[in-house]
């Protein structure tokens, strides 16, 4: 049993695995050999993100987890880490969304580059989110 998601495509054929199908538990994710249209690549790795969990043996790069939260919600990348959550090792990534002051936080796992989830945050906390990773994008970006 196949379940649709552009999103794990864009991940499988950035981290090379064309062709290939991952599974983890019960899912099962068919790269479709397409990424989204509209993202910088180049400006998504110019961002550091915190990769302490990092295996390249077994997981997408930081790079491709990048693009695909910029699929997810097109903007700027704020920061980013490495966690696990309920076994999982998981990239979450925050974005400042374009025109809107706010922020998003996109999780995404870092095996099969499946999204997780996706929120985004209005109101005062959407607000202060926005002015805290608008000020964590300048502090991560590349020089």
């Amino acid at each position: 049993m196949y379940q649709k998601t552009i999103i794990t495509a864009a991940a499988l054929v950035i981290a090379g695995a064309v062709g290939a199908r991952a599974q983890t538990g019960t899912e099962w994710y068919t790269p479709m050999g397409t990424t989204c249209n509209g993202v910088d690549v180049s400006k998504a790795r110019e961002v550091k993100i915190k990769t302490n969990l990092y295996d390249p043996n077994t997981m997408i790069s930081p790079d491709s987890a990048k693009v695909i939260a910029l699929c997810v919600v097109p903007g700027q990348i704020g920061s980013g880490e490495m966690n696990v959550a309920d076994g999982r090792t998981v990239y979450a990534i925050d974005i400042i969304p374009d025109k809107k002051k706010t922020h998003a936080k996109v999780n995404i796992d870092a095996q099969t580059g499946a999204v997780l989830s996706s929120k985004q945050f209005g109101g005062l906390r959407g607000l202060a989110g926005w002015v805290k990773e608008s000020a964590d994008h300048k502090k991560n970006v590349k020089p």
